[in-house]
């Protein structure tokens, strides 16, 4: 593994020049004119889920369960397209170029739209202007903090402690500027210790390594560990969400702990620009009659280890977005990060 550097920013200049080369060709295909939707979408023709993650991770399982509902829904084959990079400007610019036709659809999650917008003067797509929302879909339950379970502490605090006297400390999260190392950054200026951030391909990769002990401590998302939490192999401290999770109820929150976290993640449906009114309209009506079904909330608390959210219009998942621009944005500055 690649040694940890002892103070990271979050979008350096070699981490920039790797997006622009990833994304070259978009400013040319978000400058072609929208093609007309074809009046009979789906008309049996397959749609793809693009998201910005691997394998295995809370995302991908997410997206899965629900392309298997929307493909007996739509009556044409939904199929998941894994993305990861650049914190999900790769994802995100693959849907952004392609036809707006409902074809290609984007399930992504706040960390990369919200937190990828204030965090680039100049991004090489607009993660919330070059695509359009069509419905939340999963949210409130937040990533946590796990780590390997020979290391003596059991709650945040506990960690803080330790790690004013140990400063060789480090922690994993999904990558440089996602919502895991945000968050952690934010955490160490409130309790002012620094731990050296790991950043990671894919969500995926996180447990063997704190598992094995390469890596102590991650900030994960709340559905992929639990596995290894229900094993005894992880042991989480501390949760980034508004409420004690359903499946680990005896894990106190880090805001129980008293630390400000009020950033909460979601995931999201989004399509391309320019796309069609009524399929935007048809597909939000379409996930949020899935998100109100008993197998869906069953999911929800036992895969993903949080309650389905309320079902919301349009309108009101745009409001979302421009309301978490500004939790994001105090969560930014607290972490003290400047945009690049």
């Amino acid at each position: 593994m690649t040694k940890p550097e002892s103070r990271l920013t979050l979008i350096t200049s070699s981490h920039r020049r790797s997006v622009l080369a990833a994304l070259g060709a978009l400013g040319t295909a978000l400058a072609t004119p929208a093609a007309r939707a074809q009046s009979a979408w789906p008309a049996g023709k397959p749609i793809r889920l693009v998201i910005p993650s691997g394998p295995g991770g809370g995302a991908d399982i997410f997206s899965r369960f629900m392309a298997e509902w929307l493909s007996k829904e739509l009556g044409t084959n939904v199929v998941v397209d894994n993305k990861p990079g650049a914190t999900g400007l790769v994802a995100t610019a693959e849907v952004a170029r392609a036809a707006p036709d409902g074809y290609t659809l984007l399930v992504s999650f706040t960390a990369a739209t919200v937190a990828n917008k204030l965090l680039m003067l100049k991004p090489p797509v607009d993660p919330l202007y070059d695509i359009t929302p069509i419905a939340r879909i999963g949210g409130g339950g937040g990533n946590m903090i796990v780590v390997n379970p020979d290391l003596p502490v059991k709650n945040f605090k506990e960690l803080v402690e330790l790690a004013k006297t140990r400063k060789d400390m480090s922690y994993a999260s999904w990558g440089i500027g996602s919502g895991g190392h945000l968050v952690m950054e934010g955490l160490e200026n409130q309790a002012g210790v620094k731990f050296n951030h790991v950043p990671y391909k894919t969500v995926s990769q996180i447990p063997p390594d704190v598992i094995s002990g390469v890596i102590p401590i991650a900030t994960i998302d709340s559905a992929t560990p639990m596995p290894f939490i229900r094993s005894g192999r992880l042991r989480p401290i501390g949760t980034l969400s508004l409420e004690r999770l359903p499946q680990i109820p005896d894990v106190p929150t880090l805001n129980e702990q008293g630390y400000k976290v009020d950033a909460i993640p979601w995931y999201g449906m989004f399509g391309p620009k320019g796309l069609p009114r009524d399929i935007v309209e048809r597909l939000n009506v379409t996930v949020n009659r899935w998100m109100t079904l008993p197998e869906t909330v069953e999911f929800m608390n036992q895969k993903q280890n949080q309650s389905a959210p309320k079902p919301l219009s349009i309108p009101e998942f745009e409001r979302v977005i421009q309301s978490d621009l500004v939790s994001w944005k105090r969560l930014i500055d607290l972490a003290g990060v400047k945009p690049e």
